[in-house]
């Protein structure tokens, strides 16, 4: 018996067979919400979306959260809030943010033709506004992270300010293609990395949240658990 004990993040095992076998598991998912797919694909941004297996990962962490008020900053074309949605109870509600007003309009055509109005609401301007307005309605039970990178500091300890104590934070993206730990390169990219270990610092403040990890997705994803 081999008695190595392998890093989490050596993809020692990662094979395309594996990834292959993992993908034929959830194929009777690949259609879910199948109209948002053919959208994103014809927009070309499914790449930027979150795939099947992990889009049930979500689901999975929505229900074992318990959520029952969710917010979601970065709607895209509301496919991982059709997941989000799919893991959470009848009566629960999830604001889903969205700057941009195709992206608005496309997430909404989607949730009402999933009829999936009665639990998602698209909310559409500066999620920094909208934020302001949705923390008069708190505290939450769940908050999921996939917008732009350099604001993921402030999106985190929004969370961590208006999470019930034991309410779950996700952020996907939390890899930054790579590049957290960068130090050179473009300006942007630098903004990026930096932002990003901002953030994890924030996430791994036990003042704020009592347990952290990463789950090493393809993009990784970041979660916590409010203090």
């Amino acid at each position: 018996m081999n008695k190595e004990k392998i890093n989490l993040f050596s993809g020692k095992y990662h094979t395309p067979e594996l990834a292959a076998y993992f993908s034929s598991l959830s194929s009777a998912d690949e259609g879910y919400a199948a109209h948002v797919i053919a959208a994103m694909q014809a927009a070309g941004v499914r790449g930027a979306a979150v795939s099947a297996l992990e889009g049930k990962l979500l689901e999975t962490l929505a229900r074992l959260s318990g959520a029952k008020k969710a917010v979601e900053i970065g709607s895209l074309y509301g496919y991982s809030a059709h997941w989000l949605a799919r893991g959470l109870p009848e009566g629960a509600r999830l604001y889903s943010l969205e700057q941009a007003p195709a992206c608005v309009n496309a997430a909404k055509d989607g949730i009402e033709a999933s009829s999936l109005s009665r639990k998602v609401t698209i909310m559409e301007g500066p999620a920094q506004e909208s934020l302001k307005t949705l923390a008069k309605l708190g505290p939450y039970d769940l908050c999921y992270i996939d917008a732009d990178v350099e604001s993921y500091p402030a999106y985190l300890r929004w969370a961590a300010a208006n999470l019930r104590p034991g309410g779950l934070v996700l952020a996907g993206g939390a890899f930054f293609e790579g590049r957290v730990c960068a130090e050179g390169g473009e300006a942007a990219e630098n903004a990026g990395a930096r932002a990003m270990r901002e953030f994890f610092h924030v996430l791994f403040d036990s003042d704020r949240f009592v347990s952290a990890s990463v789950i090493p997705t393809g993009e990784g994803l970041a979660l916590g658990i409010k203090a």
